[in-house]
């Protein structure tokens, strides 16, 4: 018996217009095949591009968390009572500085700077930009003769304040102002 031919009714390109059934068959099987690779490259380059996009707001969303912790941050030392308190007396040698009710105040205020450079330890802050904003700060409590009466602040026991005064110092000599880019 004579294989039987169908043909199809649309011209379809690429394709004799009769064929047997098998291999009408086989040749949907492979369209469908064609079909599926290539509905699978596009939806796999779909995937890799919504995830690029993820990570880059991911990123950007995470720069903008560190960027509101940090002014949240600097907006502490000004809004705390007991901090601003000490910030206003640090760039002159006040006799206030010696008063006793102060002692816990610069305490806390060492704590503070301590605060920020665990931070920049951690990789939480960038260094540039806490030595940029609290480095003054910080050089002017550690060289404060005023300051320094009632605490002991030799590197035994506020060592981290000390390094990042140290690191703060380096930073303000090496880079001129015009060169700091946030």
């Amino acid at each position: 018996m004579a294989d039987v031919l169908y043909c199809a009714a649309l011209s379809i390109p690429f394709v004799e217009e009769c064929m047997t059934m098998s291999e009408w068959g086989t040749f949907w099987t492979a369209l469908g095949v064609v079909l599926a690779i290539t509905l699978a490259i596009g939806g796999g380059a779909k995937l890799i591009f919504e995830l690029q996009r993820l990570r880059k707001q991911s990123e950007e969303d995470a720069s903008l968390k560190r960027t509101e912790f940090f002014l949240a941050q600097h907006r502490r030392l000004f809004d705390d009572p007991d901090l601003y308190e000490v910030l206003c007396y640090l760039d002159g040698d006040d006799e206030w500085l010696l008063n006793l009710e102060m002692w816990d105040k610069k305490r806390k205020f060492l704590t503070f700077i301590e605060e920020i450079a665990l931070l920049v330890n951690s990789k939480k802050l960038e260094a540039d930009v806490a030595h940029y904003m609290f480095g003054h700060y910080a050089l002017c409590a550690l060289n404060g003769k005023r300051f320094n009466v009632g605490i002991d602040t030799k590197e035994a026991h506020w060592w981290v304040f000390r390094d990042f005064c140290d690191s703060a110092k380096i930073f303000s000599e090496k880079t001129p102002r015009k060169m700091l880019k946030f």
